[in-house]
């Protein structure tokens, strides 16, 4: 079991640090408010890296990684972003998404980790992954709280963007309007699971 564990924390430890190299480039892609909590998930992804650091000595091993390609498509896909949208609204809706299916992936690897931990009687190294699973659950909540408020304003646009093209005579200022007709081009909405919105979904 304890090979196993190790072998799924070189997994971690890779995503980690892939996480820590290509998030500057997606942060400094959104706009400022995001920028702010996208930041804010970097520096706990670096915290994180530090867990990781002190569980591979209760090992008996050394901290190494495991190229973990899932992660890299993860964050390909965030980083396509930037190219596909102009910095605003959608463009911030695309990029959170991409950092939550990153953190949901790396919930699931933390969450198995811990288990293994747990069947092999490691108490603190399980108290270690306890803490980054919690971590890894408030980023997730922060970027769910930035999403909703940035959903508002693109459904707003949306609205603007009905009764424009129903013919009424609407005063928008132009970056209200561009996100409008970006909206109608695009169409995107959020996927909710529970009470909860989780990711956005392009159509």
């Amino acid at each position: 079991m304890e090979d196993l564990l190790v072998e799924e924390l070189k997994d971690l430890y890779s995503a980690e640090g892939q996480f820590v190299k290509a998030f500057p480039k997606i942060r400094d892609g959104a706009s400022d408010e995001l920028k702010a909590a996208l930041q804010r998930h970097l520096d706990v992804t670096k915290q994180q890296t530090t867990h990781l650091e002190d569980i591979f000595p209760q090992l008996n091993e050394k901290a190494q990684a495991k190229p973990c390609n899932g992660t890299e498509i993860l964050l390909e896909e965030g980083a396509e972003s930037l190219e596909d949208e102009d910095k605003g609204p959608l463009r911030d809706l695309q990029l959170i998404a991409a950092a939550q299916r990153v953190e949901h992936y790396q919930i699931a690897a933390y969450g198995t980790a811990r288990a293994m931990a747990e069947k092999s009687g490691l108490a603190e190294t399980v108290k270690l992954l306890q803490e980054t699973l919690e971590e890894e659950d408030e980023a997730d909540k922060r970027s769910t709280k930035v999403a909703e408020s940035l959903y508002n304003e693109v459904e707003m646009g949306s609205r603007w963007a009905r009764k424009n093209l129903a013919g009424r005579s609407v005063k928008q200022p132009a970056a209200e309007a561009n996100q409008a007709a970006a909206l109608s081009a695009r169409g995107f909405f959020f996927f909710r699971r529970g009470a909860r919105t989780v990711l956005t979904v392009k159509l």
